[in-house]
């Protein structure tokens, strides 16, 4: 079967701007990206939005730059071996496990975070807040401000300002979200309490690697009875810290090991 020339026209300009992205890891420009693929302004723009549109690509709110995407990340990641949400599957079930409430692993991407994995807990009452896929502004739950809380100054001012009207869909805004980064940070863990649902609280951790890397966000989502101050310091948060950084330490040794050429993982492939 002969391909449509047109479709394997759209393929192949799309191929050619994310070709041009992978070898740019801090982004490029509208600009750069005309000049490196030949194609007009305007095409050029098309292509990128297709590209956003499926999540391939997306525009980061600090510097304009394009960059790829989740989605296609995680592609890439399968490629070399690595499934984010696969890595953390054994330890989130251990967390569902042993808490018996809904355990969620978000990630970063532009100004959103990005549910990509869930593990549902025994107790009878779910907190299902988040599916796999939804996407919510950074600092909106309790994963989301987890990864919020542990960016730096102007990637927050950048992303606040990209999500201001998004914000406003949740009764939020950047004023509210320092102050509940402040708090986090006095804390020692994000608390989303029952800002999405009422009656629905979730604490949250940032999963960062050795090298510094915000990689992802795990998140403990209960009712409010069972997310009192006691359950949280004598359960759930000393759980979510022991597999928060068990992720940790798994993603560190998968990034080594993708430098070095050598296996540092110890023969554990899932944290």
């Amino acid at each position: 079967m002969t391909a449509d020339v047109s479709t394997t026209g759209s393929i192949a300009r799309a191929a050619a701007i994310l070709t041009a992205l992978s070898d740019a890891p801090d982004g490029e420009t509208l600009t750069v990206l005309v000049s490196r693929t030949g194609f007009t302004k305007t095409t050029t723009h098309r292509v990128l939005a297709s590209l956003q549109a499926v999540d391939f690509v997306f525009q980061d709110p600090l510097s304009r730059r394009y960059r790829l995407g989740g989605r296609l990340a995680e592609i890439g990641w399968r490629a070399e071996g690595l499934d984010l949400a696969a890595m953390a599957e054994r330890g989130m079930k251990r967390l569902a496990a042993l808490t018996e409430d809904t355990v969620f692993l978000s990630m970063p991407e532009g100004s959103a975070s990005i549910c990509v994995a869930r593990e549902v807990g025994a107790f009878p009452i779910k907190t299902l807040t988040l599916e796999r896929g939804d996407r919510r502004p950074l600092g909106v739950g309790a994963g989301a401000l987890a990864l919020y809380s542990a960016m730096p100054d102007a990637r927050r001012i950048a992303t606040n300002k990209a999500n201001r009207h998004w914000l406003a869909e949740y009764r939020a805004d950047k004023y509210r979200l320092e102050t509940l980064r402040d708090d986090a940070l006095k804390r020692g863990y994000a608390l989303n309490r029952g800002g999405i649902v009422r009656g629905m609280n979730a604490i949250g951790l940032p999963v960062i690697t050795k090298d510094g890397r915000l990689v992802a966000a795990l998140a403990i989502g209960a009712i409010e009875d069972r997310t009192t101050p006691e359950r949280i310091e004598t359960l759930l948060l000393p759980a979510l810290r022991e597999e928060a950084a068990r992720l940790s330490d798994s993603l560190s040794a998968f990034r080594d090991t993708n430098r070095t050429g050598k296996d540092v993982s110890n023969g554990e492939t899932q944290a």
